[in-house]
């Protein structure tokens, strides 16, 4: 079969296409056949050796594939073969491995996929998980009246945009262009603000009435964590869930301190926390995957698609922050 493959950490350009043995599924596993592949963000981070759980290598990056069942292994009983499934890395440990054409799993990592949610659009799956787990249990115990989404153009920001308004949430979406801004808005956004052109706490304030928002989900940290603060509601939470703009540049608790009269929160969050919390993290995948195809209100927003032998490009792709919504590889 074909795969992409890294021996070694680096630019896009170490996603080396190779052929390997097709899988056989042993006991309690089947074998997928890929129909599309998904890329993330935090594939770029373990091959550019920056991700904390790095793998060894050599290494097949790769932790969404929806696809069809090919074989059975030993004592499987819930899946049939020709079944339509989503494999999600967190049921397979975040080992990898699906940035090919097959790949053997155990039976209960392979989500049996229903007929209204197609290929491309499963592969969104574990971003609508994030989400979910995002805002029903990081930021548990906050009523989301007004929720801010940073990078809301991006395959976690569309699916926090979705996922907070099927939560009777007004969503400020901020991005980084006009075009970005259009497109935040088309999925939904009550309002889209452009952090190149606009000061976004002071933004955030004007359009709460001086209220701020109860939910901030904040990826980029940096110096956004500290405006992030400053925009919270009274009593609101600050989710920080990734650090692409590295460690805040000035004292955090301090910054918090400074807007005490607002009693804010800061809660950071990682989905390996759920590494061993099977339970609720198979809850959420169940949950969205009814939302995404209950009455087709929400259709997942494919960004671009490139060919598996192209990860390299997906990669360059996402590390341009031009695309909107998520990046699939076919092979």
């Amino acid at each position: 079969m074909k795969a992409i493959q890294i021996v070694r950490t680096g630019d896009p350009d170490v996603l080396r296409p190779v052929e390997m043995d097709t899988p056989s599924p042993g006991p309690g596993e089947v074998l997928v056949k890929a129909d599309a592949i998904g890329v993330n963000y935090f594939d770029t981070l373990i091959r550019t050796g920056r991700y904390r759980w790095m793998p060894k290598l050599p290494f097949v990056p790769g932790n969404e594939m929806s696809g069809r069942v090919e074989a059975l292994g030993p004592g499987v009983r819930s899946l049939a073969t020709g079944q339509r499934v989503f494999v999600a890395g967190y049921e397979i440990g975040n080992r990898g491995g699906l940035y090919a054409e097959y790949a053997a799993v155990p039976e209960a990592a392979a989500w049996p996929l229903p007929d209204a949610l197609d290929a491309e659009e499963a592969t969104t799956l574990t971003n609508y998980q994030l989400a979910w787990i995002l805002l029903h249990h990081a930021a548990r115990g906050i009523e989301p009246k007004t929720v801010v989404v940073h990078g809301a153009s991006g395959g976690v920001g569309s699916a926090l945009i979705d996922v907070a308004r099927a939560a009777g949430a007004t969503v400020i979406g901020v991005a980084g262009s006009a075009e970005k801004c259009a497109f935040v808005h088309a999925r939904g956004a009550a309002h889209a603000l452009d952090h190149r052109t606009e000061p976004i706490a002071e933004r955030v304030l004007a359009l709460t009435g001086g209220r701020g928002a109860d939910i901030v989900f904040d990826h980029i940290a940096g110096r956004s964590l500290i405006e992030s603060v400053k925009m919270a509601a009274p009593l609101g939470l600050v989710v920080s869930y990734a650090a692409l703009g590295g460690m805040p540049d000035t004292d955090l608790f301090a910054a918090m301190r400074g807007n005490i009269e607002k009693s804010p929160a800061v809660r950071c969050f990682t989905m390996h926390t759920y590494d061993h919390m099977e339970k609720p993290r198979r809850e959420a995948m169940r949950r969205v995957i009814e939302l995404l195809t209950g009455g087709g209100t929400i259709r997942p927003a494919i960004a671009a698609r490139f060919p598996l032998a192209e990860a390299h490009r997906a990669h360059s792709l996402i590390e341009q922050r031009s695309a909107m919504g998520k990046i699939v590889l076919k092979p």
